[in-house]
């Protein structure tokens, strides 16, 4: 080994031996179990024992970019029971948080955001920047480790937040598989990955038998760092996800019976390895098998990734909306477990036939470097809706002589047809329909879900993914429909049989989400309150997700919905103010409260509240309400309605 790689792992091992470092606090005028330290360089949070300095839990977060405080606060005990609560609103941002747990003024740790009260409603992109400064100055973390302080570290609870002078990498390594938790029992030190066991492989080991251990590790898809042969972070955290898949201590330590496990014929297989053509092993035959089960790969399973291999990738790339390169990363091959299991449960194990359906639909890009203007109407003195630079692509709705009806971004109107280039797309839809039923399951977008704007299968995904720490369980998975009428629209009948004029079983609202049992070419099995029927495809949207997915949705039942605060009925009318069964103008008026009628308020946003009163709950109009703010005495003060302004 080089004096230089010998020098790196020296530094490494002085880095690992020098984490944590805690903080001296008062034990004299301290009562609390515990002290928290935010290490702004890091990005890392550690919880302290208050008698012994050990570290109780250790985790990544997200501050917020120059704008988080330094200092030394303690936790409030005013509006801690409020804050604390499995769902906090944020209406600044129209955010939900989990675990809310206030620092300072209006800084707090909370979960990731979510766009609404389901954890499969993620801000995908928030969690993928978990360790980085990204917040607008609160502590993110994921909703696992905010329940942890909101639970655990009460009010009065002493918080450090500091900046260090460097970033530990290989603790944030670490940290970012998962994160330390001493009440399961394992040591830090095991968590770090360091073992004295004779034979074993563990940090600081190097040499040739850690070189093959990270090749066999690479081959089945769980290491993807350098082939250096030294045992570093990144290794560690290789042989902790094959002891999660195999069931054993997650140590990161590959005992000498581990290594039996790891290079027999029933190693744990993962994808966290980014597979070309060329490679071979464990990890591109459990790619063939999922191709295979996708229809799109039709040879006998081999281990090798080969021409017929590429041409799989290729096909699911395009149906799924990646980039079409043939290499079949970490995600894509996630994406292809996820829907082979999908199809497994759409069809219960019967056979099934894949058919590649193609739309041509037509494209215009801008070829002129000045731009173009998108007009409202086809004429150069209609007003200008919008600029388009060289090289904006849009949809063509309708192609003129002159001029044509095109769509960007929603926006519909006009563009002359000397300022840009057409051309058609094929949209590619991977159509599943059973050999002995009418069964039919779909992946990718057609013409008519393009024009509609919805979501490539790959963002769905990504959220699903990042909604689920990573991890693609496909024996878990179940099949839903959110129902889709348009809003205004009546409900939508549930029919005793897949017929339009079979007898009504109930309606069903638009928005509702329900699981699906099994799918036709027009109709749709659900279960709703108890009774099986049927509705109609054309008015339903069809996702995927956990087999529990509804049961997370606590705002699906405005009995469990978590109350925000309460308000007294103040009408800017009368002596009365209306409730609505919607938040928007026209909705039906379910009723009306008299004025200082107090209710509960459940969420705002966008000028109304959604309220409950004696059980039943409906929308009012921000204007017709007063809020009642407690202070930290908790005397009701009453003022101007407003949202929480809090910094997610």
């Amino acid at each position: 080994m080089t004096l230089r790689k010998r020098f790196a792992l020296l530094l490494l091992a002085l880095l690992i031996l020098a984490a944590p470092v805690c903080h001296a606090i008062d034990r004299a005028n301290y009562d609390m179990p515990y002290y928290i330290v935010v290490d702004i360089a890091n990005q890392i949070v550690t919880v302290y024992d208050s008698a012994t300095d050990g570290v109780v839990r250790q985790m990544l977060c997200s501050s917020g970019r120059n704008i988080t405080p330094l200092g030394t606060f303690v936790m409030p005990r005013g509006r801690a029971d409020r804050d604390r609560k499995p769902w906090y609103y944020i209406a600044l941002y129209d955010r939900f948080v989990k675990y809310a747990s206030r620092i300072y003024d209006m800084i707090l740790f909370h979960s990731i955001p979510y766009r609404r009260q389901s954890l499969q409603s993620i801000d995908a992109k928030a969690a993928s920047e978990l360790g980085e400064p990204t917040s607008h100055g609160c502590i993110r973390l994921r909703w696992q480790d905010a329940a942890f302080i909101s639970e655990n570290c009460l009010p009065g609870t002493v918080v450090m937040i500091v900046k260090g002078d460097k970033r530990d990498e290989a603790l944030r390594e670490l940290l970012r598989q998962q994160s330390y938790d001493a009440a399961s029992g394992q040591s830090y030190d095991s968590f770090l990955g360091i073992s004295k066991e004779p034979g074993a492989l563990a940090r600081f080991s190097e040499g040739p038998e850690v070189l093959n251990l990270q090749y066999r590790l690479r081959d089945l898809g769980l290491y993807d760092g350098e082939l250096s042969g030294i045992y570093d972070s990144a290794t560690v955290n290789a042989v902790r996800k094959a002891q999660y898949i195999s069931g054993n201590e997650l140590n990161g330590v590959a005992t000498a019976e581990y290594q039996a496990v790891l290079y027999g014929p029933d190693a744990p297989v993962a994808m966290e390895v980014r597979l070309t053509e060329g490679m071979s092993g464990p990890a591109v035959k459990a790619l063939q098998n999922n191709l295979a089960a996708l229809g799109l790969y039709r040879d006998a399973p081999d281990s090798v990734f080969d021409a017929d291999v590429v041409r799989a990738v290729t096909q699911f790339q395009r149906a799924y909306g990646y980039e079409e390169d043939g290499v079949a990363t970490p995600t894509l091959q996630k994406a292809a477990a996820y829907e082979a299991g999908r199809l497994t449960q759409t069809f219960g194990g019967a056979d099934y036939a894949c058919e590649l359906v193609g739309e041509p639909l037509t494209m215009a890009r801008v070829n002129v470097k000045e731009g173009a203007r998108l007009r409202e109407d086809a004429a150069q003195e209609s007003r200008q809706l919008r600029r388009l630079a060289e090289g904006r692509t849009m949809i063509v709705l309708e192609r003129g002589e002159a001029w044509s009806r095109v769509r960007v971004n929603g926006e519909e109107g006009y563009v002359r047809n000397d300022l840009v280039a057409f051309y058609d797309r094929l949209l590619v839809l991977l159509k599943y329909t059973s050999a002995t039923e009418d069964l039919v399951c779909t992946i990718g977008n057609g013409v008519e879900d393009y024009l509609a704007e919805a979501e490539l299968p790959c963002e769905v995904f990504e959220t699903y993914l990042a909604a689920n720490d990573q991890q693609v369980d496909v024996e878990s998975l179940a099949n839903y429909v959110t129902v889709d009428t348009g809003a205004g629209a009546p409900p939508l009948n549930l029919r005793q049989a897949p017929e339009a004029d079979s007898a009504v079983l109930d309606t069903v609202e638009n928005g509702k989400r329900l699981p699906a049992l099994r799918r036709t070419s027009e109709w749709t099995q659900v279960s709703y309150r108890g009774r099986t029927g049927y509705l109609m495809n054309r008015y339903l949207k069809f996702w995927t997700g956990p087999k529990d997915a509804l049961d997370e949705e606590l705002d699906a039942d405005a009995s469990e919905a978590q109350v925000m605060g309460y308000a007294l009925v103040r009408s800017v009318a009368g002596s009365k103010a209306p409730v609505f069964d919607e938040n928007m103008d026209g909705a039906e008026v379910l009723g009306h409260l008299p004025n200082d009628t107090r209710v509960e308020v459940l969420s705002a946003a966008d000028g109304w509240c959604w309220i409950r009163y004696e059980g039943r709950d409906g929308y009012m109009s921000i204007e017709d309400l007063k809020l009642e703010e407690e202070d930290d005495s908790g005397e009701a003060d009453d003022s101007a309605l407003k949202s929480e302004t809090l910094v997610p």
